[in-house]
């Protein structure tokens, strides 16, 4: 390929690859629960919504359900620092971790710390809040500017015998200087953005961008009645007047009655009378689940719902709700993380923090109408039943709880349902939480190392004895995980991925989740087949199918997209629109002025629902490469600065505000963010790659060629990095070497064509022909 092409279309790629990867990567690193800063009790309260009543409010009335909450996790889950709630040593003790030394202890009745901040000065804080309070417990430290960072120093209040009752730090290997982007004082540890909508009630961020300062605020300290049943001020006026009614609660929502579970005969597992309901979770999932909020809760109900030509944006049988009590869904409301790696392992269990939801929404049990409360004390947190005897509510205990089934000693650890079912892993160095997608073993024990396997967590793989004894008792299960095998393929763009998701996704007995995870990344095959199962789906009744067929048709160039998004500009689920938006935003320059104008509602909704999550780098640099779309590249500039100063230590923003400067004809500017970048992760992939191409541009070839084989070779790697390193090699009269590196990046990414192009067309030049023909016919079954 002509170099100067090649650097041409190859600028298009990288500023898509940039946001695409931004958004990836800040779903990576938090919860997306934004918030905002409280510098102590007396600037938290103020300023009251009036629709919320407060805890004690309830108390008058549900004076069971109040002693119950105040046993949750949720009552403990955050809380004013003092001598009844700290668990920490603070009588002045002194830690060090990462060659950083930190006092604890206490002045004036305050709670403090003294240690080095970003600026890699040491200095004295308040410490006005508690973070949690088993089995770990953090403290939230006051830097100023309205803002409360989550100390990464904590408490492990576990007793010692547990090895707990000692200071420890959050990130324990890897060294965290006051540079890195985890240190404790930068974005990632930020309260206000990444923790306090889910730590308190009511809660308003209040963040200033000018000036990336807060002035949060929040009702209840800690996460209260309203926030989960919405403000009560209406459902106190009914009370009071005698006018409560099943029709009208005084509530934005209903949560249901739980079904009841009953067993058939002749049948194992009881099932529910009547409809599933998935009420529940669109309460606790705004919480328990890896998304980002696009509304804020208990608002904006009813907009959902207008021009509502689907049968219903979430489950087949959905409830009801009366005109007056509309019900706000989470996956209309929220961008739910989709089950795919590094979040989750290839058999849908969890790898990183993805708090539940994600894993409960792929599970049979959800499938089956069970919900959170079948389970679980709804006020306590706690689980009703310990031991087996929650699974036999609905499961036969003649059938499941005996030793033909599990194959163990009665009431021992490996006869427990959950050991083999929700096996554990471990978070936050000391918290050990249960998967909930309800797996079945593997027995195979080939799949990935550091794939859970419920087995080896008592068992040792190395035993030859107890595998030959296994193999015995369970028999070769050689059943194909069906969703597993396609997961793994897809994940890895194996050519038999497409074909075997295709099946998946249009298999109804699967669940929504799995099935818009696996159509959500068919857009990287490229393929005919792909685009029209993601067509067929944008007319799905399910709003996470029909989310998903909209990021899948990304393969489609802007015109294109335009073209068949613009018949869908009616769509009544949030979520897509939002990503009907984010997709679209590359078309809006390319439009003539009656389609530009039928887009630009849409858009400024998308600016509207970015806006809630404001205090995020990765939100700043959505709404810069919306402004550049738009044309104001004095906005857009604005938006990428505004990153940078909420997070100079990110790399996406270094790599997004780059590749700015270089489309404005500033290049040796955007390569200063480069090089920031790279004194943050020397060997990150995306910022030697583009490292690599401002080289190239500057015809420094051979230092180039440097940067782009990290690139190229890096874990992180994408297919576009090993192609643009192999024709960088070429151009350098390396095609040898070229034709080697793409063979590698062919046995890595099977199903890319554009490195089996150029593979072909390297071996061709080296009059390799026979060869090029072998890759020849690969390219045309993969093309047809």
């Amino acid at each position: 390929m002509n170099m100067m092409k090649w650097q041409a279309v190859h600028a298009i790629k990288v500023k898509n690859l940039c946001l695409l990867v931004s958004f990836l990567l800040a779903a990576l690193f938090s919860v997306q629960s934004t918030a905002v800063t409280v510098a102590n009790d007396s600037t938290a309260p103020k300023n009251v919504a009036p629709a919320y009543a407060g805890a004690q409010t309830c108390q008058s009335c549900h004076q069971s359900e109040y002693d119950q909450w105040q046993q949750s996790d949720h009552f403990k889950a955050m809380q004013t620092a003092n001598k009844d709630t700290v668990l920490g040593d603070f009588n002045d003790i002194e830690v060090n971790f990462h060659d950083i030394a930190t006092r604890f202890f206490i002045e004036d009745g305050q709670y403090k710390l003294t240690t080095t901040n970003k600026q890699n000065k040491v200095q004295t804080f308040a410490v006005p809040y508690t973070f949690g309070f088993y089995p770990l417990q953090q403290y939230l430290v006051d830097v100023g500017d309205g803002k409360l960072q989550a100390f990464n120093i904590a408490w492990d209040s576990r007793t010692k015998e547990e090895g707990g009752q000692r200071w420890f730090h959050l990130q324990p290997i890897e060294k965290i200087t006051p540079e890195h982007p985890f240190f404790w004082q930068r974005h990632f540890q930020n309260w206000n953005s990444r923790c306090a909508d889910c730590h308190t009630t009511d809660l308003k961020r209040n963040f200033e961008p000018k000036t990336n300062s807060f002035d949060t605020q929040f009702s209840e300290v800690n996460v209260a009645c309203e926030s989960c049943h919405g403000p009560a001020g209406q459902h106190i006026k009914l009370a009071k007047k005698g006018e409560l009614s099943g029709q009208d609660s005084g509530f934005s929502q209903t949560l249901p009655e739980l079904k009841n579970f009953s067993f058939s005969p002749n049948k194992p597992i009881a099932h529910a009378d009547g409809k599933p309901n998935n009420s529940e979770i669109n309460v606790c999932a705004r919480c328990h689940s890896l998304r980002t909020p696009l509304s804020h809760p208990f608002s904006d109900n009813k907009q959902n719902y207008k021009k509502q030509n689907y049968k219903d944006t979430h489950d087949k049988n959905a409830l009801a709700h009366s005109a007056n009590q509309p019900q706000q869904r989470f996956v209309d409301d929220n961008r739910l993380e989709w089950i795919r790696a590094p979040f989750y392992h290839a058999n849908g269990s969890i790898n990183e923090e993805v708090f539940v939801a994600g894993s409960f929404m792929q599970s049979k049990m959800q499938h089956a109408g069970v919900t959170c409360s079948n389970c679980h004390n709804a006020h306590t947190g706690k689980v009703k039943i310990q031991g087996n005897g929650l699974c036999l509510q609905c499961h036969q205990a003649e059938t499941f709880n005996t030793p033909e089934h599990h194959h163990h000693t009665p009431q021992t650890d490996g006869a427990m349902c959950v050991n083999c079912h929700m096996p554990e892993k471990t978070y936050m160095g000391v918290d050990d939480r249960r998967d909930h997608s309800f797996l079945i073993p593997d027995l195979s024990f080939n799949n990935a190392a550091s794939e859970p396997q419920s087995c080896l967590a008592c068992h040792d793989k190395t035993d030859k004895h107890w595998r030959e004894a296994s193999h015995k008792l369970w028999g070769s299960n050689s059943k194909v995980n069906e969703w597993k095998a396609a997961r793994e393929h897809v994940q890895n763009a194996a050519p038999q991925g497409l074909d075997e998701a295709i099946a998946f996704i249009q298999n109804p007995e699967h669940s929504y989740l799995r099935r818009a995870s696996l159509l959500a990344d068919l857009s990287q095959y490229r393929s005919q087949e792909g685009v029209d199962i993601a067509l067929a789906n944008l007319e799905n009744d399910n709003a996470l199918l029909r989310r998903a067929a909209v990021e899948s048709l990304e393969i489609l160039s802007p015109q294109a997209r335009w073209q068949v998004l613009s018949q869908k500009l009616d769509e009544p689920s949030k979520s897509v629109r939002f990503e009907m938006a984010r997709t679209l935003v590359e078309s809006v320059g390319q439009l003539s002025r009656s389609d530009k104008a039928k887009l630009i509602p849409l858009l400024d909704e998308y600016r509207d629902m970015l806006a809630l999550n404001a205090d995020s780098p990765i939100t700043q640099l959505a709404l810069g490469n919306l402004a550049s779309n738009l044309g104001d590249l004095a906005g857009a500039e604005q938006a990428y600065l505004t990153a940078y100063k909420i997070e100079p230590s990110y790399i996406p923003v270094l790599i997004q505000i780059s590749e700015f400067y270089r489309q404005q004809g500033q290049d040796k500017k955007g390569a200063g963010y480069l090089s920031k970048a790279l004194k943050v992760e020397p060997n990150n992939a995306q910022a030697n790659h583009a490292l690599g191409l401002f080289k190239i541009r500057q015809k420094q070839y051979g230092q180039a060629l440097a940067n782009l084989k990290i690139s190229a070779h890096s874990d992180e790697a994408l297919p576009s990095f090993a192609y643009i390193y192999a024709v960088a090699l070429d151009h350098q009269s390396q095609t040898n070497l070229a034709i080697t590196e793409l063979e590698q990046a062919h046995q890595r990414w099977p199903a890319d064509t554009d490195v089996l192009s150029a593979l072909i067309s390297y071996l061709n030049k080296t009059g390799q022909t026979d060869k090029a023909q072998q890759y020849q016919s690969m390219l045309r079954a993969l093309q047809t």
